[in-house]
């Protein structure tokens, strides 16, 4: 029970919630504070000259008429309408105490009078009130300092908010405050918990988790939520690549093996005919290699779909590597009279890793070589664009389906023709190709030729 209400208390929801509430209530309190701070200063201004003309004529009819008291003096002011939105003042010169014509009176004005004798005709100014005075009468022959005050109609706060207790008030702003704020920090807390859950979600094994409904978000909990999906994405298909590629090679390693194993029960068998022998041991031999090239592709498919993007850059002359591979490749081409024609439209330098590139460049060419007839040309031409580089490299060998097209990419993809396992390859060579164009941030893609054979675009 200790350890669940720590965990509720340590999260970041509660945490940001009554971050905010504090700062909030200290916000509230500290403008109350200085309002009130503000609300009790005065202004001393130049006597208004209307309130003192009131005040004239009230101390004129009072010496007209005199009054024994001062509840009969406030009764005779009922019959002048100027005072309808004012209030009137006596202040007791013996005694300093203060008498109100309104009931309700304003402690700020009441307390202000107290504390202050003002002897020359003078303006206050208030937040909310406006006094004026003084000016003498008498009353039952006691000499009374007159003022007048003015309740300032632009700055009357609401009457609704003037009739609510201060204790209720701040238990309004208090409340109003606490909801609103927790529906702040669940609002940013509660992305954070989804995000939470996929991890939680994808570290048990389930890859084809995301974090839904918070990509739409234009805020770093949205951005978060991208790069969550981004990297889940990338696992999955990383973890899948690695399962296919091993399920594949499972499966292609069956039949070099099966033909081994039968070479070698057919060699026991030849040990007395040195002719048959010889020629199942060359089997083996045949069978070994093929196993061994195949695992060497394997190996270094799995280097390169682990280890993008590539850093060991160093700047080249494309025309110097293209050079150096085309007579490779013409070297092998010579056996079916096969003439590879090199167009490079300017020299140009990259930035690459050449032995990278020169890879998967080679076993381009090494496929085009394979699947062209006797006596063709191999076309391979470089053209330079403003921020890449191309590289096309045509055959005039039958092609491929064109439903295959997109496959001749994926790791022991073979196309039932030419292309077949008779040819001795392995299926990886595009595979590897494709691999090393991704670390230079390319792409590579496949074409018939409209007068046949296939042209492969990095």
């Amino acid at each position: 029970m200790s350890i669940k209400v720590n965990f509720r208390f340590s999260s970041i929801a509660v945490k940001l919630f009554f971050w905010f509430w504090l700062v909030a209530i200290i916000s509230v309190f500290s403008s109350h504070i200085i309002i009130k701070q503000l609300g009790n200063t005065q202004l001393s201004l130049p006597v208004h000259p209307h309130d003192i003309r009131q005040l004239n004529f009230i101390e004129h009819y009072t010496a007209t008429n005199p009054v024994n008291t001062v509840k009969y003096f406030f009764q005779q002011l009922r019959h002048f309408k100027l005072l309808r939105n004012k209030n009137i003042w006596l202040k007791n010169l013996d005694n300093s105490k203060i008498y109100s014509y309104k009931k309700r009176m304003s402690g700020q004005l009441k307390n202000y009078l107290r504390d202050h004798n003002l002897v020359v005709a003078a303006t206050i100014q208030f937040s909310h009130f406006r006094l004026s005075g003084p000016s003498v009468v008498h009353i039952n022959k006691q000499p009374y300092k007159l003022y007048i005050s003015t309740k300032l109609k632009h700055q009357r706060p609401p009457w609704l908010v003037q009739r609510i207790p201060l204790w209720l008030r701040i238990t309004i702003t208090v409340v109003i405050s606490f909801l609103l704020l927790w529906l702040l920090a669940k609002s940013l807390s509660r992305p954070l918990l989804k995000i939470q859950q996929a991890a939680n979600e994808l570290g048990n094994g389930k890859l084809n988790t995301r974090v839904q409904h918070l990509e739409q978000r234009q805020d770093e909990l949205g951005q978060l939520a991208k790069s969550f999906n981004q990297m889940a994405e990338k696992l999955e298909n990383s973890v899948v690549s690695q399962q296919r590629l091993l399920g594949d090679v499972s499966h292609e390693l069956r039949s070099p093996m099966t033909r081994l194993q039968l070479a070698i029960a057919l060699a026991n068998k030849s040990v007395h005919a040195p002719d048959d022998l010889e020629k199942y041991l060359l089997r083996c031999e045949t069978e070994v290699s093929r196993l061994d090239k195949m695992l060497g592709d394997v190996i270094t498919l799995s280097r390169l779909e682990n280890t993008l993007p590539i850093h060991a850059s160093l700047p080249i002359n494309i025309s110097r590597l293209m050079t150096d591979l085309i007579a490779d490749a013409q070297f092998i081409a010579d056996e079916k009279s096969i003439t590879i024609v090199f167009e490079l439209a300017k020299e140009h330098n990259f930035l690459c890793n050449e032995q990278l590139l020169a890879s998967a460049i080679g076993n381009i060419l090494t496929n085009a070589v394979k699947y062209s007839p006797n006596n063709t040309e191999i076309n391979v031409k470089v053209r330079s664009l403003p921020d890449s580089l191309s590289i096309s490299i045509s055959d005039c060998g039958e092609g491929v389906p064109e439903n295959a097209l997109a496959s001749l990419f994926k790791p022991f993809y073979r196309v039932q023709n030419d292309r077949a396992r008779t040819t001795g390859g392995t299926g990886l060579g595009l595979a590897i190709a494709k691999q090393a164009v991704l670390a230079h941030h390319g792409n590579i893609s496949a074409q018939n030729n409209k007068k046949g054979g296939l042209t492969i675009v990095i």
